[in-house]
C-alpha cells in the first residue's frame, strides 16, 4: 500500500512537471543526466534521465546536510536566546541575545551555500548593518537590523522544514530502492526478512518479481524529481528570508543614488554660492575700482597728466590683484597642478605640506590621467582627510595610498593617531561620503578609539584615460 501511495504521488508530480515544465527557484522540474544540447529539452526525457543528473545528488546531499545543520543550529541558537532572555535583567543577557543573532547570521551563510550548491549562480545575501562606531551605535546596528532578525526567524522555520524534507525524500528513495533490489535479497536469499508488508506483491512468481522491479525503476525518477523539487522549494524560502531580490537591490541602489545625487547637488549649490560670494567680495570689487580709476584717468589725462598716470598705475595694481584672486578661486575649484600634471603629482604636492609626516604610495604610472570627475573626487578626499589628520588625530605618521584595483580607484589615508573618527550627519567626513557617492563610489572609515584610523574611498574608473582639457589649466 505504501508503494501504491508513493506511486500515485509520483504520478501527480509527473503531471505537474509536464504542465509547468518549471518549478520555483529557476530550476526545471527534472534535469537530465546528459547535456541539453543533445536534444534532451523534452520534459519527459528529462524526467526519465533525472536520476543520473548531478543536480539530483546535489539536492540529496543538501537535504541530508540540512537535517544536521537544522538540528544543531536550532539547539545552539535557541539555547543562547533563551539564556539571554532569562538573565536579561542582569544586563549580561544582551550579550547572549547578540551571540544568538550573530550565530543566526553564520547559519544563514551556511544555508545560502547549502541550498545553492551545484548552481552556477546564487542570489545576493541581504545587507547587514555594519558594527562600527561606539558601543551604542554597535548595539543599535545589532538589534535594529532587520536582516539579522530574519536570520533568526529562518533558524526557527528551518528545523521543521528540514525534518519534513528529509523524511519525505528518504521515504520515497527507500521505497524505490527496496522494490528495485527485492530480487537480490528477497527472492534469491531464502528466509530474508521484510520490514514492510508488501501484500499481493510478496509473491515469488516471475510476473510479480518483474512488476516489483518495474515499480522500483519507475519510482527512481519520481524520487529524483522530488529531491530537486524539495530543494528548489527550500531555495525559495532561503531567497525570501536570507537573500535580497533583484528588485529590492535595485530599489536600494536607486535610493542610494537619489541620496548621493541630492548631496552632490547640495554641495554644488554651496560651492556656487561660495564662488559667487568670493567674486562679489573680491575680484568684482577690484574690477569696479579699476573701472572708476580708468574713468577718472580719462577725465584728467588732458588737464592733469601726472594724476591720470597715477590713477592708471593704481588701476594696473587693481587688475593684478583681481587676477590673483581669480587664480586663487580657480585653484579652490580644481588646483592647476591637478589639471596640468594629474592626480599623483597633485597628491604629492599636498602630502608634503602638512604638519604630520606623510608618505605617498601608489601604483599609478607617472603622468597617468583619469577622468576629471575621478581625479577631483580623489584629490578632495585626500585633502579633507589630511586636514582631519592635522586637526584632530594627534598622529605622528600618515600614509596616503592610491592604487588601481581592477575597475576602481582605491584611495586610503591611514594615520597612527588617537582614532574615534566617524561619519556623522553634517560633518566633514559625511561631506566626503556624499562627494564619493556622487561618482557612484563608496566611502568607509575604520577608527577605533586609540587608533589607528583608516579612511578608504573606492571610485569607479569608468571613462578613465581621458585627456585633460588643455584649456582648463587655469588662468
Amino acid at each position: 500500500m505504501i508503494a501504491v501511495a508513493v506511486l500515485v504521488i509520483g504520478l501527480l508530480l509527473i503531471l505537474a512537471g509536464l504542465a509547468s515544465a518549471r518549478i520555483p527557484g529557476r530550476a526545471t522540474f527534472a534535469r537530465p543526466g546528459i547535456d541539453r544540447s543533445l536534444g534532451t529539452s523534452n520534459p519527459i526525457r528529462a524526467f526519465v534521465l533525472s536520476p543520473i543528473h548531478p543536480a539530483t545528488w546535489y539536492a540529496n546531499g543538501a537535504i541530508v546536510l540540512g537535517l544536521f545543520t537544522g538540528i544543531v543550529a536550532f539547539g545552539v541558537i535557541v539555547a543562547l536566546a533563551s539564556t539571554g532572555l532569562t538573565i536579561l535583567l542582569a544586563g549580561v543577557g544582551v550579550l547572549f541575545i547578540a551571540a544568538a543573532l550573530e550565530g543566526s547570521r553564520l547559519v544563514a551563510r551556511i544555508e545560502r551555500w547549502r541550498v545553492f550548491v551545484g548552481e552556477t549562480t546564487g542570489p545576493l545575501p541581504h545587507p547587514y548593518r555594519p558594527l562600527h562606531g561606539g558601543l551604542i551605535a554597535a548595539l543599535r546596528a545589532e538589534f535594529l537590523d532587520e536582516a539579522r532578525w530574519r536570520d533568526l526567524l529562518y533558524v526557527g522555520v528551518n528545523l521543521p522544514l528540514a525534518i519534513i524534507e528529509f523524511v519525505v525524500v528518504s521515504l520515497v528513495w527507500a521505497v524505490s530502492l527496496i522494490l528495485l533490489t527485492l530480487p537480490a535479497w528477497y527472492d534469491v536469499v531464502p528466509g530474508a526478512l521484510l520490514f514492510v508488508d508488501l501484500g499481493p506483491l510478496a509473491s515469488h512468481d516471475a510476473g510479480v518479481i518483474a512488476l516489483r522491479t518495474g515499480l522500483g525503476a519507475a519510482l527512481l525518477p519520481v524520487a529524483a524529481s522530488l529531491s530537486q523539487l524539495v530543494i528548489a522549494l527550500h531555495r525559495a524560502v532561503v531567497s525570501g528570508l536570507l537573500c535580497t531580490s533583484e528588485s529590492r537591490e535595485l530599489r536600494h541602489q536607486v535610493e542610494t543614488l537619489k541620496k548621493s545625487r541630492s548631496a552632490v547637488l547640495d554641495v554644488e549649490a554651496s560651492e556656487l554660492h561660495r564662488i559667487e560670494r568670493d567674486l562679489h567680495d573680491g575680484a568684482q570689487q577690484r574690477l569696479v575700482m579699476l573701472t572708476m580709476d580708468l574713468g577718472l584717468a580719462a577725465e584728467r589725462i588732458d588737464t592733469d597728466p601726472a594724476a591720470a598716470k597715477q590713477l592708471i598705475l593704481e588701476g594696473q595694481e587693481q587688475a593684478h590683484q583681481a587676477l590673483a584672486e581669480i587664480r586663487r578661486l580657480v585653484r579652490g575649484i580644481a588646483p592647476s597642478i591637478l589639471l596640468d600634471r594629474g592626480l599623483m603629482a597633485a597628491l604629492a604636492s599636498i602630502s608634503g605640506r602638512g604638519p604630520v609626516p606623510t608618505v605617498l604610495l601608489g601604483n599609478l604610472a607617472p603622468g597617468e590621467r583619469l577622468s576629471p570627475a575621478t581625479e577631483r573626487a580623489a584629490y578632495f578626499v585626500v585633502t579633507e582627510a589630511l586636514a582631519n589628520v592635522a586637526k584632530h588625530s594627534g598622529a605622528k605618521h600618515c600614509e596616503v595610498r592610491c592604487r588601481r584595483d581592477g575597475s576602481r580607484l582605491v584611495i586610503e589615508v591611514w594615520d597612527d593617531g588617537i582614532g574615534g573618527a566617524s561619519v556623522g550627519p553634517g560633518g566633514g567626513l559625511d561631506g566626503l561620503a556624499s562627494r564619493v557617492g556622487g561618482v557612484d563610489g563608496t566611502f568607509t572609515v575604520s577608527s577605533p578609539p586609540g587608533g589607528p584610523t583608516l579612511m578608504r574611498a573606492e571610485i569607479p574608473l569608468a571613462g578613465t584615460g581621458a585627456a585633460a582639457d588643455p584649456g582648463a589649466s587655469g588662468v
